[in-house]
């Protein structure tokens, strides 16, 4: 989301009252943008797909329930998610359970929750599947995530082809062959494929969803089993950075709306669930991260600001989670209450560090201003309500958490 898009919906002068009222740093989440992207999608999608919310992406309790109240089912990727989706109130059967390493006991808090689907990666994973059913008297739901050749589908960050990923295309075979021996035990839900991360172009949305629905009418010509629910996985993107455009979902509807009026994929969609599971983009744009500045220095040609935050609360503002570029972030700077009246017009360049002990703790590069900016100012960034506080090294240095605060709008 822009600072213009973003500016549109909390008011720029609203917001700069409440951060002095707010301990810094801090993470403000605004339930009202959450909702409407969780609505923009349900009209995107239409009835055709499911929707399941990606809890690694943010895991806090307050958006699990607003999950739950929407519909939504889950993705987890742990006992931890598994157990925090069903405590938010979302149906057992609405939860797919994914992930390349699940420890026996994960794999039986599943089976004895009745989950909708344990999306198995290898066919080891299977074979303790099998044989847990057999311990417990109860057969699971088992589906089969897919890594399939990384050519046929499009994404930002790559987490399809050579990598730890599911089981590979050329091994799927193997696996509904075991799958259909074993119909007794473990009940043959269907494939799960995720192609990767960011991804912004609306074409490739819909071309991986049309590669991913011929993989699935292929394995049920070789494997002999009627594929029940296909997950395309999530990785629809956000527009993190200025002049990047956002993924446009009125195109990504009509190129569905195109698909599914084809044979095979709409007789294939009449009979399957077909699932979608987001989790950035249904919360980035709903959260902000606040940092204010401590102090001002120059370090020979250098201009720094030190903030009270760090990469410690937000990884990837400094550029981790995959960046390859480091790129700044849509932000911006408010006043803080001690610096508050007429500032000096000034053009100039700084980075903005954290407060870590590490010259990877660097929150922005050159960034713009047009004014002057005093100690106590607020450094705010956009777009952080995915990947921000969980997926950070929280415990580096020892810093206290930041304040997590929820916003009806």
């Amino acid at each position: 989301m822009t600072k213009e898009k973003f500016y549109a919906c909390i008011v720029r002068e609203k917001l700069a009252r409440q951060l002095r009222q707010t301990n810094t740093p801090c993470y403000l989440f605004f339930q009202n943008l959450i909702r409407q992207r969780i609505g923009d999608l349900k009209n995107c999608l239409k009835s055709r797909f499911s929707i399941h919310y990606a809890l690694k992406a943010n895991p806090h309790p307050v958006i699990l329930r607003m999950m739950a109240d929407s519909g939504l089912g889950a993705d987890v990727a742990s006992a931890g998610e598994l157990e925090a989706a069903l405590g938010a109130g979302i149906p057992a059967e609405n939860i797919e359970f994914s992930g390349p390493g699940k420890t026996e006991n994960e794999l039986m808090l599943a089976v004895n929750n009745g989950i909708g689907s344990v999306n198995a990666e290898t066919l080891d994973e299977l074979r303790i599947l099998e044989r847990l059913s057999g311990q417990c008297g109860i057969s699971p739901n088992v589906g089969i995530r897919v890594n399939p050749d990384f050519k046929k589908l499009k994404s930002g960050l790559r987490m399809a082809g050579d990598t730890q990923f599911g089981i590979p295309e050329d091994q799927a075979e193997q696996a509904l062959h075991f799958l259909r021996e074993h119909s007794g035990k473990m009940n043959f839900t269907g494939i799960h494929v995720h192609a990767g991360s960011q991804i912004l172009d609306a074409r490739s949305v819909a071309d991986n969803i049309r590669n991913i629905m011929d993989m699935a009418l292929n394995f049920e010509k070789i494997g002999g089993l009627s594929v029940g629910k296909i997950n395309f996985g999530g990785g629809w993107g956000v527009n993190y950075f200025p002049n990047q455009e956002p993924l446009d979902l009125n195109l990504v509807s009509a190129e569905l709306d195109a698909l599914f009026q084809k044979s095979p994929y709409q007789e294939l969609s009449e009979r399957t669930k077909l699932i979608v599971e987001p989790g950035r983009f249904l919360v980035a744009e709903g959260g902000i991260y606040v940092t204010k500045l401590l102090y001002r220095k120059q370090v020979r040609s250098k201009e720094f600001a030190i903030a009270d935050g760090g990469m410690h609360q937000n990884y990837l503002l400094a550029g981790g989670m995959g960046q390859v570029i480091k790129r700044n972030f849509e932000m911006d700077i408010l006043p803080g209450a001690d610096t508050l009246g007429d500032r000096p017009q000034k053009a100039f360049k700084m980075d903005i560090a954290g407060k870590l002990c590490t010259p990877q703790d660097i929150l922005a590069v050159n960034f713009g201003c047009e004014s002057e900016v005093f100690p106590g100012d607020y450094v705010v960034f956009l777009n952080c309500g995915a990947y921000g506080l969980s997926a950070s090294p929280v415990n580096f240095l020892s810093h206290p958490l930041p304040e997590e605060v929820f916003c009806p709008s």
